[in-house]
């Protein structure tokens, strides 16, 4: 449950509308829509059972919260990103094994003074794909504060290489023996992430703002 750290009387909540124009990036990352999570990660492929687990995390990096319209975005330096994911023996993803976790504090977008804590995302991981240089999933059953700004619909992680340091590329998954840097992105895709294309990523959708509730919430 998300606490708000500072009372106040009345805030209204806009939905957000994607537009390819508003984008994040980060290092090796392609641009992506907004609203999006953004940080970099160190991720490790260890044995599991009879295939493999794949950990991303942010080890202590930033994590960035970007809006789309108006362009606000808000870093946290205490908040934690966690990526799990399971493949079996031939490199294939175990599907919806996977979860996105972000936990923390980060200061409350477009408001001073305001901050939230707890359950920022929360996200299943429903389909798997990759291209050179990225991995990357369709997100689904998302909750948390982000919710409040519209739905997310994937997560990648992008590092020179990644897709053949860690054996995808040949189907041949390779165990880590010390963590790959790479940046990561939950977002809303832009048509000029073409590696996308085809793939099982859904379009994007809006939070229905139930306007009675926020209201009497009021």
């Amino acid at each position: 449950m998300i606490r708000f750290k500072k009372l106040f009387a009345c805030a209204t909540v806009m939905l957000i509308a994607y537009s390819p124009a508003n984008h994040a990036s980060t290092t090796g990352v392609l641009d992506s829509g907004n609203p999006s999570f953004v940080t970099e990660t160190q991720i490790s492929l260890a044995n599991f059972g009879s295939g493999f687990m794949l950990l991303a995390t942010n080890a202590n990096a930033p994590i960035t919260f970007n809006l789309e319209n108006p362009d606000i975005s808000v870093t946290s330096t205490t908040a934690s990103f966690q990526l799990t994911a399971e493949f079996d023996t031939n490199g294939a993803y175990v599907t919806n094994s996977g979860g996105l976790r972000i936990y923390g504090e980060l200061p409350f977008p477009g408001v001073p003074d305001l901050s939230l804590s707890g359950r920022l995302l929360t996200a299943d991981l429903e389909n798997f794909t990759f291209a050179d240089d990225k991995i990357g999933f369709s997100v689904v059953n998302q909750g948390g504060f982000s919710t409040l700004f519209g739905q997310l619909e994937t997560v990648y992680l992008s590092a020179i290489g990644i897709a053949s340091t860690l054996g995808f590329s040949s189907a041949a998954l390779i165990t880590t023996s010390n963590p790959v840097a790479a940046g990561a992105v939950a977002s809303v895709p832009i048509p000029g992430a073409g590696w996308l294309i085809g793939s099982a990523f859904g379009v994007f959708t809006l939070l229905r703002r139930n306007r009675t509730s926020l209201e009497s919430a009021c």
